[in-house]
């Protein structure tokens, strides 16, 4: 999926459920060959294979003929499927299916002739979404690594270290890499690390003991949501989520002990009732009192006592009312997430020039900083220029044969 428009705004409100002949037409999706329904030859592709759960990356693989599997690792198709629970209305593949880091997927003829056959080997990266893997793609006696969005400032910014050591991806054909910080200011991806968001997120709450510690961010930045926990729990404070972000939780536990829990202490659930009916409809209302008895928490006592509570919000308009009720003066609004989204916000921006509302940005972008990238390049050791996405403009000119052919 485009990350905008044409015209360069965003897309429509439905556009990713219009119909296939329709995006192929405005230029939305490319017409692969063997992809679509409307082509004879579908499906004539083996799988599509997806690098992480954020919508640039699978928001139109549902279009693809439905005998095409789809495989992602566990934490993306955790992802996903927390997506089928709350947005019914946005289409999936059908056939999802587990990529495995312990052997590469082979595609192809069957047999033992690797003649023919593709074989995809997943590996671990560090990026805002969970659980994200680039892919090394194997055929016909040549290499291809694709590094799918990365960076080494994250939280799991091991990996990035270990990709960088790992012999396989020494010496590569080809190197297909995401360069969305080259070329753009720095200033809008934020602070150097997730270590940093930290530091300034328990900065705040602690430079304003009084105040409600509101947070707007991806309420699928794994990240980002222990970063709040954390910051809360050094500030003597209680992390506030709401349903969706504490299902997202939840469905991701399998990763890592390490992510917090509405059971936990210092974790509590902002409930709100078109939420509550999304689980009840999937068949979970369990799970929704599950979570009221561990960790509800009204309105009523965030207003009261808003000084006592850091509260993870997601960056549309759903919040506002109750941060109205706490009022400006005693509230402390933070953009977490990139800050072109919030000059895209127009909504969210003129609600904070009428509430008198000054955001404080407190971000670190999900990619790759250049100087990482010339890192992974040099390691790399690419027998063919490197080949770029996500990026617009051409690297600055001192950097272009560096990050070209190290």
């Amino acid at each position: 999926m485009p990350l905008v428009a044409p015209d360069g705004g965003d897309f429509p409100r439905g556009t990713p459920q219009r119909p296939t002949v329709e995006l192929i037409a405005e230029g939305v999706l490319v017409d692969v060959p063997g992809v679509f329904q409307h082509d004879p030859t579908a499906p004539d592709v083996a799988a599509i294979v997806l690098t992480h759960s954020h919508l640039d990356h699978y928001g139109l693989a549902h279009h693809a003929h439905p005998g095409i599997p789809a495989y992602g690792s566990r934490g993306t198709l955790a992802i996903l499927e927390v997506g089928r629970v709350f947005f019914p209305e946005a289409a999936l593949p059908d056939d999802l299916r587990l990529l495995s880091d312990d052997k590469p997927l082979r595609l192809g003829r069957e047999g033992p002739d690797p003649a023919g056959t593709l074989a995809v080997t997943a590996i671990p990266v560090d990026h805002a979404a969970p659980d994200s893997r680039a892919l090394l793609c194997e055929a016909d006696g040549q290499r291809l690594l694709y590094t799918g969005d990365l960076r080494a400032h994250g939280r799991t910014g091991f990996r990035f270290e270990k990709l960088l050591a790992d012999p396989r991806v020494r010496g590569v054909d080809w190197l297909l890499c995401e360069g969305t910080t080259l070329g753009s200011s720095g200033g809008s991806h934020g602070l150097r690390s997730e270590a940093d968001v930290e530091e300034e997120l328990l900065a705040l709450a602690r430079t304003e003991p009084d105040k409600l510690v509101a947070v707007a961010a991806s309420g699928q930045n794994l990240d980002r949501l222990v970063s709040c926990f954390r910051a809360a729990r050094r500030a003597g404070r209680q992390l506030v989520v709401d349903v969706y972000q504490a299902y997202v939780l939840r469905q991701l536990v399998p990763l890592s002990p390490s992510i917090p829990q509405v059971s936990w202490d210092g974790v509590r659930v902002k409930f709100a009732h078109h939420q509550v009916e999304r689980l009840k409809q999937a068949g979970l209302f369990d799970l929704a009192r599950e979570m009221s008895a561990h960790g509800y928490v009204d309105a009523r006592e965030i207003i009261e006592h808003p000084g006592r509570f850091f509260m993870s919000i997601r960056g549309g308009m759903g919040a506002t009312k109750l941060l109205e009720r706490v009022g400006s003066d005693r509230l402390v609004f933070v953009w977490s997430m990139w800050g072109g989204y919030w000059d895209r916000n127009k909504r969210l921006r003129a609600w904070a020039e009428t509430c008198r509302v000054e955001p404080r940005l407190v971000h670190s972008g999900g990619h790759a900083w250049p100087e990482d990238l010339k890192r992974l390049v040099s390691a790399a050791r690419s027998r063919n220029p490197v080949a770029w996405v996500h990026i617009e403009t051409g690297p600055p000119d001192s950097d272009q044969e560096i990050l070209r052919r190290p």
